[in-house]
């Protein structure tokens, strides 16, 4: 594992986060070691909400990284929102030649070269190709095929594809900075690794992210997402709700979104501190009703979106939730459960355990761990053909 430290940075919907972190060669374990954050506007139906901020929120994430760190980054990975990207899935098959026919690698990789040539018209940039599944001879779905016997290798093969605005925008406000990209990757399907295990995956699941002002909903399958959906709701809803309902300032009823406790002590007063100091005293039972109206219609709309999508999900399959715009509610994992009652829910935990607050993390996470994995992996095939190379040179 490379000890570099490795710095991405992250869109959310009301945050830009840039996380840097570091693995040692004994320990395959990812360590986060800084967090740099900004607030901003975020993004909405694939524009930014108020362009003319969005450079000073990157400046400000990075220099905040960078004085924690007490380092100048000057590259950087990014990752791009489910909100700019387009799923495709496409199923390829190639005959296997010689007397006895085996799979090798080099058969996996014309099952992939052919899908990525099957693409019609598609829209944008490939950033992540992977398979949902291979068969031999129309077998059980495995992810590893090479050995085994038969005639025929077909698999199915998911693309994520990255609006080109959004590359070419951000790779300009990023040289406006000094800071060299080194790639764009995708942050739906970094949160999906991460937060759903490879067994789970096999049989297909679902990661349902709460944000700020959208919910992404996504189906898993192997290594690929096979759809995705981007629901325009998301925490800031529940917080405007308030407002309007209680007649109280937007800080005031953030804070009792935040206090709020699904579940809890029926007639209860709830008190928050506004940011004049002053305690503000509301009624616990008008709180819940306003509360529990739009997280149902929240997750009404993801029911209804995984039951259109045409995603065959069985008893085995689990609905994985996170993200800060629900999740950092206290109940609230009981209560979607409780609402989502004819799927099996899990709450989504990511693996920095030492992180505050680990929700509003999951996507930078999960992209760091792409990131840090992908390029040790591509430096160890690197290091391999090099070594091929001497040695036919002697």
């Amino acid at each position: 594992m490379s000890k570099k430290p490795t710095a991405v940075l992250d869109f959310g919907t009301s945050k830009v986060l840039v996380l840097m972190g570091e693995s040692s060669g004994s320990s395959p374990i990812l360590s986060i070691t800084t967090v740099g954050m900004a607030e901003y506007d975020g993004f909405m139906n694939g524009e930014w909400n108020t362009p003319d901020s969005v450079t000073d929120a990157i400046a400000g994430a990075i220099e905040a990284a960078e004085k924690k760190y007490n380092t100048h980054i000057k590259e950087i990975y990014v990752g791009v929102p489910g909100e700019f990207i387009r799923i495709y899935v496409v199923e390829s098959s190639v005959a296997l030649q010689g007397a006895d026919p085996t799979v090798t690698a080099s058969d996996v990789e014309k099952v992939m070269r052919q899908a990525t040539e099957m693409l019609q018209n598609p829209s944008g940039v490939i950033i992540h190709r992977s398979p949902g599944w291979f068969k031999v001879d129309g077998g059980s779905k495995t992810l590893e095929p090479v050995g085994l016997k038969g005639a025929t290798l077909e698999g199915m093969i998911g693309f994520i594809l990255a609006d080109q605005f959004f590359i070419n925008d951000v790779s300009a406000r990023l040289k406006q900075l000094g800071i060299m990209v080194k790639g764009f990757y995708s942050t739906s399907i970094a949160e999906a690794l991460q937060c759903i295990q490879a067994e789970e995956r096999d049989h297909t699941a679902v990661l349902i992210d709460v944000g700020y002002l959208s919910t992404e909903v996504m189906a898993v399958e192997g290594d690929t997402i096979v759809w995705q959906n981007v629901i325009p709701q998301g925490g800031a809803d529940i917080t405007l709700d308030l407002v309007t309902g209680l007649e109280k300032p937007f800080d005031v009823c953030e804070r009792i979104k935040r206090a709020y406790v699904f579940g809890g002590p029926k007639n209860a007063q709830l008190e928050v501190q506004g940011d004049d100091g002053q305690i503000e005293t509301v009624s616990g039972d008008l709180v819940s009703e306003i509360v529990e109206a739009r997280v149902d219609e929240i997750l009404e709309k993801c029911e209804d979106a995984i039951d259109k999508s045409g995603i065959r999900l069985g008893n085995w399959s689990n609905v994985y939730i996170t993200g800060g715009g629900l999740m950092l509610m206290k109940g609230a994992r009981v209560y979607a459960a409780g609402k989502l009652s004819k799927y099996n829910i899990r709450e989504a935990v990511i693996k920095m355990l030492k992180i505050k607050q680990p929700q509003m993390y999951t996507s930078g996470s999960g992209l760091l761990e792409l990131v840090v994995n992908t390029v040790d992996q591509q430096e160890r095939d690197s290091g391999f053909l090099d070594r091929l190379r001497r040695l036919f040179r002697k």
